[in-house]
């Protein structure tokens, strides 16, 4: 396993249990869901392997492809394995959606 490997891996864990689920709104489709976690993945991936230095530019196809493709098989199992059946992501979505009711209010 090389640096970026072991960032993407680290980032991929931390931003699935903290950072994607600020994104995600619990009123999404699971379409609009995914789709913001692929492109979650795309960005994030590209970034963590351009600041390993491991990513030389746009030439390097291959190690783009690796790194967004490692960020997205992480976030999606570190969301569906470990932030989403302990709670963490669900209150935190719950939490920054915008269209939430005030506790003790009922939307009908």
């Amino acid at each position: 396993m090389n640096d970026l490997q072991m960032w993407e891996l680290i980032v991929g864990f931390l931003s699935a249990t903290l950072v994607l689920p600020l994104i995600q709104q619990p009123h999404w489709t699971a379409r609009t869901r995914a789709s913001v976690t692929f492109v979650y993945a795309i960005v994030v991936g590209l970034v963590t392997a351009y600041l390993t230095g491991a990513f030389a530019g746009v030439h390097d196809f291959r190690t783009g492809v690796s790194a967004v493709l490692l960020m997205l098989i992480t976030a999606i199992a570190s969301y569906r394995g470990f932030a989403k059946p302990t709670g963490i992501a669900p209150a935190i979505e719950r939490a920054t959606s915008p269209n939430q009711a005030a506790p003790g209010h009922r939307t009908e």
